[in-house]
């Protein structure tokens, strides 16, 4: 049988940025969008505006910091589980407090 552990990266690399690329581009959209109003007011008002912003800059912080992960390949053969399994912690935290903010935008 063979060894189920993570022998290499290079498998889980491609779909990761892939889909951080996909993600990222997404939320910086919003935040275009959100940003260029016509209103000359700021956008960021009120209570719930500054939890839209905070948990979607926190999020493409956390998204960048995994694809900086995801892509340095500086790392020991036998460290190459314990980077994959925190990265994927990180990586999920990014998706869901992404789709935190979205979803506080939706209802406020």
């Amino acid at each position: 049988m063979s060894d189920p552990r993570v022998k290499d990266l290079s498998t889980y690399r491609q779909p990761m940025v892939t889909s951080l690329g996909i993600i990222m581009g997404f939320i910086l959209n919003f935040l275009a969008g959100w940003a260029t109003r016509d209103d000359k007011s700021g956008e960021v008002q009120g209570s719930a505006d500054w939890i839209v912003f905070s948990t979607l800059l926190l999020a493409l912080a956390l998204m960048v910091y995994v694809l900086f992960r995801m892509l340095d390949y500086r790392h020991a053969p036998d460290d190459l589980e314990r980077v994959y399994s925190t990265t994927l912690r990180l990586y999920m935290t990014a998706i869901v407090l992404a789709f935190v903010g979205v979803g506080v935008a939706l209802f406020f």
